[in-house]
């Protein structure tokens, strides 16, 4: 099986040494995104929480697929309070509709900056057909 490891344009590289996709077959795999060198780096947990998916989406997208392959996301949270549950359920539902990939949401003591509230990162299935 070949496995590829790739940059996307238009996505900022976060200076760590990862690639922001590997595909191994039919999966690929998407490295943990933040809204970091974004607009949305000092807003809610739903601000960055749209960026997030928003580039997830860019980068099934250019794999041939859509977010509705994606079957399995897990989210590192700063606050696991309802509001800020509650913000990030809502995006998910405008990204994902009926479609809503497997979920683990998992509490951590910080992110990659201080004023980063999630990081998430997800497994989807693409057919090369």
């Amino acid at each position: 099986m070949d496995i590829e490891r790739r940059n996307y344009e238009g996505i900022p590289k976060t200076g760590s040494p990862h690639f922001h996709a590997v595909r191994a077959g039919d999966l690929l795999f998407l490295a943990g995104a933040t809204a970091k060198m974004t607009s949305a780096e000092n807003g809610s947990m739903g601000d960055q929480t749209r960026v997030i998916l928003d580039r997830m989406k860019k980068i099934v997208e250019s794999e041939g697929g859509s977010l509705s392959d994606i079957v399995k996301i897990t989210s590192y949270v700063t606050d696991l309070s309802q509001e800020a549950k509650a913000e990030t359920q809502r995006v998910r539902l405008e990204f994902f509709g009926d479609d809503l990939p497997a979920s683990t949401r998992v509490q951590v003591a910080g992110l990659d900056g201080p004023t980063l509230l999630i990081e998430i990162d997800a497994v989807a299935v693409i057919s090369r057909e």
